[in-house]
Formats: structure tokens, sequence, C-alpha cells
């Protein structure tokens, strides 16, 4: 028969490796649910930068869309006040206003999401045809 002493030694030394044991695999599973916690964080950082991203892309090609209209009125309106007096009650010229009126219109219709662009007249094809 086994003395009780060493049964008793021996239910403490497996009791002593579960507890090891168990804490072991807690560990483990602890550090497991933080690196997928982390692995969400950057897949959902990454999905954000990915949004951003397609949004400064998205404007980057809308300004440079607008690019060429923008240098068109900034030179229109330089010809326009090149050799101008400015006269002391600073009033706006009719061409001048047109050219300002027109970059408003655009800007109210781009904050709405429309194109702000009228229909060009054609000379090329008068209005009246049948």
């Amino acid at each position: 028969m086994i003395p009780p002493q060493i049964l008793a030694a021996g239910a403490a030394g497996a009791l002593l490796a579960g507890f090891l044991g168990g804490w072991a695999v807690r560990d483990w599973k602890a550090d497991s649910e933080a690196l997928s916690a982390v692995n969400r964080l950057i897949e959902t950082k990454d999905r954000m930068q990915a949004k951003v991203d397609a949004k400064s892309t998205a404007f980057e090609a809308f300004r440079a869309s607008i690019e060429p209209q923008r240098a068109e009125m900034h030179s229109t309106i330089e010809r326009i006040y090149k050799d101008v007096q400015v006269p002391s009650d600073c009033a706006l010229r009719p061409d001048a206003l047109g050219v300002l009126e027109l970059a408003r219109s655009r800007a109210n219709a781009a904050t709405g999401g429309q194109s702000g662009e009228p229909v060009p007249d054609d000379p090329a094809h008068p209005g009246d045809r049948p």
C-alpha cells in the first residue's frame, strides 16, 4: 500500500501542476485575445484610412478639374483690371461682375452637388433651329 503522505504529496503536486497549467493556458488565451483586438484595431484603422484616402483622391481630382476654370477666371479678372485706375468709390465694372457672379453660382452649385456649369451658347448652331 502507498503511504498517505506520498498520496497527499502526489495530489498536491497534481493540483499545483493543474493550477500552473491552467494559469499558463489562461495567459495564452489572454495574449491571443489581445492580439485579436490589436488586429481588429489595425483592420479598422486601415479601413478608415482607405476612406480618408478615397475622399482625398476625389477632392484632388475635383480640384484638378476646376483648376483650368480657376486659372481662366483669375486671368479674366486680371485682364479686366490690368490698367484700370481704381476710383475712389471702387465700383465694380459690369464685365467683372459677370465673372464673379459665375464663380459664385458655380460655388453654390458645387455645394449642392450640381455641376454649376451653364449650357454654353454654340455660335455655330443658332438656337432657333426647328
